[in-house]
């Protein structure tokens, strides 16, 4: 198969998938290295943006996408759907934030990091597809153990939770002079 039919078959396999596609899957069916696979990608984006398409290939450490180019999206506001975090109250943010940085995390954990029962805000979370149960302590009791779920990564832009920036970094405050 040539690249430009590899090329064509990416895009086109991106354009029909609705989410992040895992590159190790896509280097398989398109028989690519992971070399081959960037050059790829590389190629198709610069063509995007040279032609004014209006979208590229994003890739994580782990995903590629599609994704609107960033300058299109002020002109867009009454075409985009939705965001699934707005509408999340304070609370809920606080508990996701948590289970993203703790995970794998107990209800109860949560609730003591947080000063509050955290119940609701979990099955909130739980309902709009954020965070999953990932498994069970495997002590008396079994507690349920959380975790942040693909949608979570998606919506986030990261392939994986090791992405997330580090949470130091956030506050990091430079010199004044």
């Amino acid at each position: 198969m040539s690249d430009n039919n590899k090329s064509r078959l990416l895009t086109a396999i991106l354009l029909l998938s609705d989410g992040p596609e895992d590159i190790v899957i896509l280097s398989k069916k398109l028989d690519l290295s992971a070399d081959e696979l960037n050059v790829l990608i590389t190629n198709i984006n610069t063509t995007l943006e040279k032609n004014n398409i209006g979208f590229y290939i994003k890739r994580t450490s782990t995903t590629l996408d599609i994704h609107v180019s960033q300058e299109l999206l002020p002109t867009l506001p009454d075409y985009i759907p939705e965001s699934i975090l707005k509408g999340l109250s304070s609370p809920a943010m606080e508990t996701l934030a948590i289970i993203a940085y703790e995970q794998p995390v107990t209800k109860v954990k949560v609730s003591e990091i947080r000063g509050v029962d955290s119940d609701s805000s979990i099955k909130t979370l739980e309902s709009r597809g954020l965070i999953e149960k990932g498994g069970e302590l495997n002590l008396p009791g079994g507690a349920i153990l959380y975790v942040t779920a693909d949608l979570f990564n998606e919506k986030m832009g990261i392939g994986n939770i090791g992405e997330l920036p580090r949470i130091g970094s956030l506050f990091e405050i430079t010199e004044e002079e």
